[in-house]
């Protein structure tokens, strides 16, 4: 009995049922990311709905390594917006993220 459980895995039937659980597995992973996809779009959407035409919008940010104080990369970002409800913050987290990746990216 005590092999029982091992040697089950070994089966057509203990494949599938391992092979269902990943399956099951990468599906919630998949759900929980568009979950929070749309609960990061939403929350885009109420901050640009705030925005109005000249409105001043920065983003500062650092990069710190694990275990050390001071910053690998530091950064303020500034845009101003043109019009109303105008998605200013997007194109700032992307250049955020660029110099993000092209900092860690380095040998």
């Amino acid at each position: 009995m005590k092999m029982a459980g091992p040697i089950a895995n070994f089966t057509p039937m203990g494949l599938a049922a391992h092979s269902m659980s990943t399956v099951m597995a990468a599906s919630a992973a998949s759900a929980v990311a568009q979950s929070a996809q749309q609960q990061a779009m939403s929350q885009l959407s109420g901050f640009n709905s705030q925005i109005k035409s000249k409105d001043d919008v920065s983003v500062q940010y650092q990069l710190v390594p694990v275990g050390q104080s001071s910053p690998l990369l530091q950064n303020a970002l500034q845009s101003k917006a043109k019009s109303d409800g105008e998605d200013v913050l997007t194109p700032l987290m992307q250049q955020a993220a660029n110099s993000v990746l092209t900092e860690v990216s380095k040998k």
